[in-house]
């Protein structure tokens, strides 16, 4: 198997451990993948979030988003506010309950998170950062070249 095929191999195993790690604390607290990411963003965004945030700026579809967004509200931790100005889009609000249980949820996946990376060096995380995004823009670029229309979703030209 030629270096960059088995490269890729790892870097997918890794990203998909990664992946099941989140998973498990998600699950642990009883949450979807989807609901504790969105809680995630809202707890650590020093600006107000939109639907429409969600779906271009962490690549979640209208529909995981709408879904996410309701369970979340049925619980009382989000409300939704309709920005000025504008026809019908949406700031996600986090509650005083949604405030509380990030603070419990969120805030122990930053500990666990803040003392996991402090095991590396600055150095390190920003080049392991600088490298990702790296390849993801790559990735990107190379999708789009082969894709019919350059858009997430769309069948490849084959």
């Amino acid at each position: 198997m030629n270096t960059i095929k088995k490269q890729m191999i790892e870097i997918n195993q890794l990203c998909n451990e990664s992946d099941g790690i989140y998973h498990d604390i998600a699950q642990n607290y009883g949450l979807s993948d989807s609901v504790y990411w969105i809680l995630y963003i809202l707890y650590n965004s020093d600006e107000p979030v939109s639907q429409s945030d969600l779906c271009s700026n962490w690549y979640y579809s209208k529909q995981t988003v709408n879904s996410s967004i309701s369970a979340m509200a049925q619980k009382g931790w989000v409300l939704l506010e309709v920005i000025p100005g504008t026809r019908n889009k949406k700031n996600i609000i986090l509650t005083e309950a949604g405030r509380e249980f990030c603070a419990k949820v969120i805030g122990v996946t930053q500990e666990i998170e803040q003392t996991a990376f402090s095991r590396i060096t600055a150095e390190e995380r920003d080049l392991f950062i600088s490298l990702f995004r790296t390849s993801n823009q790559y990735m990107r670029e190379e999708y789009e070249k082969r894709s019919s229309l350059g858009k997430r979703g769309k069948e490849m030209d084959v």
